[in-house]
């Protein structure tokens, strides 16, 4: 019983992939980490973050630009991003989301940058 049920398993699994059922790939880095995201090979270079601070009252709402070396196919791109998104080529990444210090908010933690591909 238990290996039918995993050879059901393996088929179900195994269609799903061959139907474009792909999600989305995140990565979480901090600056001067490289990993793996898809089918690219991604290095978080700058962070900068100019985002308003928890319960601090904040003409605008800031932003957070992060500059990536993406690698992928023998190809090198230096990609601008940032959260808000913006117009323009993001090479398929875009930036999801970011933890750590705000603006002006003293931490020892690093700033971390969760990045997905466009799937």
């Amino acid at each position: 019983m238990t290996k039918l049920l995993t050879r059901l398993l393996f088929v179900l699994t195994a269609s799903s992939a061959a139907l474009g059922t792909a999600q989305a790939a995140t990565v979480t880095l901090t600056p001067g980490q490289t990993a793996r995201l898809g089918d690219a090979t991604v290095t978080l270079l700058r962070a900068q973050d100019s985002r308003c601070p928890m319960n601090a009252r904040c003409v605008r709402a800031g932003e957070l630009k992060v500059s990536v070396l993406a690698v992928q196919g023998g190809r090198t791109r230096l990609l601008r991003l940032q959260l808000p998104a913006s117009s323009g080529d993001s090479g398929g990444l875009r930036v999801v989301g970011a933890s750590g210090p705000l603006a002006g908010q003293p931490s020892r933690a690093p700033l971390t940058v969760t990045l997905s591909d466009d799937r």
